[in-house]
């Protein structure tokens, strides 16, 4: 498989993730098109037949890009997650406390209030 094609799947496998957890694994499937276990099989790695990958793209292009979305302290922690995949397990929860912490700092520094999302989780 092309690397760019790889990188684009690994991409598209994140935000399905992130959509997942925010939501269920039942309405992200019965959205794009496809069975819950086939979905879930994406999310755990596998490489979807062209079809699917298709389907995949069509709904990230009609549902994932949408800025109304609402956002949850969950779902940006699932999302803050994989920016910070790479540091040892034992670093990460550390490491997203902080960044959420930043981030407050950063809406009281404009002087804005910190959305829902970042102001439900505990920093």
């Amino acid at each position: 498989m092309d690397e760019s094609l790889t990188a684009s799947i690994d991409r598209l496998r994140e935000n399905v993730a992130i959509r997942v957890h925010a939501t269920s694994l039942r309405a992200v499937a019965r959205q794009v098109g496809m069975s819950p276990s086939g979905l879930e099989k994406f999310i755990a790695g596998g490489t979807p037949y062209s079809n699917t990958r298709r389907k995949l793209v069509e709904w990230w292009y009609r549902e994932g890009t949408q800025s109304h979305l609402d956002l949850s302290a969950d779902g940006v922690a699932v999302a803050l997650g994989t920016l910070v995949r790479d540091l040892p397990p034992d670093r990460r929860e550390r490491t997203l406390r902080e960044l959420m912490g930043t981030l407050r700092e950063l809406y009281a520094a404009q002087g804005d209030a910190c959305p829902p999302w970042l102001g439900e989780r505990a920093g």
